[in-house]
């Protein structure tokens, strides 16, 4: 079945009951019944993107201290062994808690879709290349997990980027694009290409358990 999307004024999180209507932030949802479909209309959309966002990068929490320093020694051996050079690995001395910066490919189809829907610890983007991410390693650090809207105008506080989250739920699948109100215009025009069906969020029950035709 081909996806959907659901375009709302403010930030509305699918994990959260009560989101932000604030006009300074659009809210743009991918769905559909599966998420391996989700995924590859996701594909498909940022591909387009990155002719103004080029750069793709994961932001993950470690969501809790290391219990022990040999537990710590063997997280950073291994998160290093399988790293870029320009990832980002750090501490917050205030919280204890790691968190990084890992560089995706900026082709989407070429990233592993069974690694981004930790969406209570992680968060993507798309920025500028001109990005600074030591800049945004250490305004994202102080926070401990995703859980409320002020944690997303802390991660969209760069008004260049825009920001996506991913959902595999047993019966749909969900990518989600929260960013600045002033990109509306340009997201629009890239959706309009894909020529998907816009549908409400009280049509979301009905669009989930329609039978593929």
């Amino acid at each position: 079945m081909k996806s959907v999307f659901i375009r709302e004024i403010g930030i509305h999180p699918w994990d959260q009951l009560h989101p932000s209507h604030d006009k300074n932030y659009i809210t743009i949802t991918l769905l559909n019944q599966d998420y391996a479909s989700v995924w590859e209309t996701w594909c498909e959309l940022s591909s387009l993107l990155t002719s103004k966002w080029p750069k793709i990068v994961k932001w993950h929490t470690n969501l809790l201290p290391h219990c022990s320093k040999s537990q710590e020694y063997i997280f950073q051996k291994n998160f290093h062994k399988n790293s870029k050079p320009e990832d980002i690995l750090r501490k917050n001395q205030s919280t204890n808690i790691y968190s990084q910066i890992t560089n995706l490919d900026c082709k989407p189809f070429q990233i592993d879709p069974n690694c981004m829907t930790s969406y209570y610890t992680t968060v993507t983007l798309m920025q500028k290349n001109n990005s600074n991410l030591e800049h945004l390693w250490h305004k994202l650090s102080k926070l401990k997990d995703i859980s409320k809207i002020d944690d997303f105008k802390t991660i969209l506080s760069n008004d260049d980027s825009i920001s996506f989250r991913f959902y595999d739920f047993e019966t749909h699948g969900v990518a989600q694009l929260i960013c600045h109100s002033t990109h509306l215009p340009a997201i629009t025009k890239f959706i309009s290409k894909l020529h998907l069906e816009e549908i409400q969020q009280k049509d979301v029950y009905t669009y989930i358990h329609r039978k593929p035709i």
